[in-house]
């Protein structure tokens, strides 16, 4: 189990921070407003690389993940990269992909997959399925 919560960090600044209870780990990310990013104070790695595309998944019956790719962009017609560990698939096993209101499958791919251009708060809902 993991909580995050926001708010200001020690006077650093805004940002977040995460607790894992069950192996005690604690972690830092300070939002950094010129880039759109969160960056760890522990290894200065960044958790988002951009705000305004987000990823949503849950599991589905059977194994396969429901994933919404969401481009909150103002502006930009945008490509969203959801990579298999985001998920929780294996990187290196290839998983067939199906657009779910377009109703067409997609490809299979491995270690992840790339959206076509998705419009300024559009959205692009996809079943993702592990191959045999």
């Amino acid at each position: 189990m993991c909580l995050i919560s926001f708010g200001l960090l020690a006077g650093i600044g805004p940002g977040l921070e995460s607790f894992t209870c069950l192996n005690r780990t604690q972690q830092y990310w300070i939002w950094n407003a010129t880039s759109g990013t969160f960056q760890s104070v522990n290894n200065h790695l960044y958790l988002s690389a951009r705000f305004e595309l987000e990823i949503w998944s849950g599991p589905l019956s059977g194994g396969s993940q429901a994933v919404l790719l969401f481009n909150r962009g103002e502006n930009n017609n945008e490509q969203i990269t959801v990579n298999w560990t985001d998920i929780g698939f294996p990187v290196d096993h290839p998983a067939n992909v199906r657009d779910l209101w377009a109703r067409k499958d997609i490809g299979e791919f491995t270690g992840s997959f790339t959206s076509s251009n998705i419009d300024s708060h559009g959205v692009m809902m996809l079943n993702i399925t592990l191959t045999k």
